[in-house]
């Protein structure tokens, strides 16, 4: 679930209030977060702030450069986790056939068609113990890479679409974060489009994107597809944002924990 997509003005209005006694704090100017102060406030409102066109994010943060697709050249840590591709596969295929914690759950409310399941290592930041200890070679790729956002309250896991699946459009929860695939597993027919422009996954290649623009994919092969799925921070962000995030982030996941667990409660 991705964080605070149901909450409405309200959720961030706490989250807003939560922020500004973090700060106090953490003795950090408002000046230097202020672009993720103001995102968060104007995001609450009716529109949510301007926006590209084509990019809908739930908590827009202003100023950050936007663009669909970003080029792979942009990005030093790429060769280096492509050179990995190998060693990443060989630890999926072990970890998916194996006993693990959120193990090929699956996203039934986006495929419109067929089956996409996901096999979890950091789910809005929380760490999925089995998984990460049965992939330390994925792990240490994706520690290397220093604007990677999985234990600091972004997302990371193995996504399979099975043959014949289509991902309805949709859109990420926020523009401060940039979407990477690692492809695995890419069979001819398998695409992904960004806004308006769809490209192929390419085995042992990365692709990023802005997930916060519509996106969706299709599997139209007669094999599985596989990518290593994972956020990095926006590059245009600071340092005391990206903590300024990293404190949201892990208040959005208390709080879809709280609402899933009442409700839970509540509906027995």
């Amino acid at each position: 679930m991705t964080p605070g997509h149901d909450q409405g003005s309200t959720h961030l209005e706490e989250s807003l209030a939560h922020l500004e006694r973090w700060c106090e704090e953490q003795r950090i100017a408002r000046s230097s977060v202020a672009r993720v102060i103001e995102g968060v406030r104007i995001s609450g409102r009716p529109g949510g702030g301007e926006q590209s066109p084509g990019q809908r994010a739930s908590v827009a943060i202003p100023g950050l450069s936007a663009a669909p697709w970003w080029d792979s050249e942009r990005f030093a840590w790429i060769p280096r986790l492509e050179a990995t591709a190998q060693a990443v596969t060989e630890e999926y295929i072990a970890a998916a056939g194996g006993p693990s914690v959120l193990a090929r759950s699956e996203q039934t409310a986006l495929a419109v068609s067929g089956r996409w399941k996901t096999l979890y290592l950091y789910c809005i930041g929380k760490a999925c113990t089995k998984n990460i200890d049965a992939c330390p070679r994925t792990i240490a790729a994706l520690d290397a890479i220093p604007e990677a956002t999985g234990a600091s309250g972004g997302m990371c896991y193995f996504s399979i679409m099975d043959p014949g699946t289509h991902v309805a459009a949709h859109t990420g929860y926020t523009n401060a974060h940039l979407r990477c695939h690692l492809a695995l597993v890419a069979p001819d027919g398998a695409r992904l489009r960004v806004h308006d422009e769809t490209r192929a996954w390419t085995p042992g290649e990365v692709l990023v994107f802005d997930d916060s623009y519509e996106h969706e994919a299709w599997n139209a092969s007669d094999s599985e597809r596989v990518v290593l799925l994972f956020d990095i921070w926006h590059p245009d962000l600071n340092d005391d944002e990206v903590r300024a995030l990293t404190f949201l982030m892990g208040l959005w996941r208390r709080l879809v924990a709280r609402r899933f667990w009442s409700s839970e409660i509540l509906s027995r």
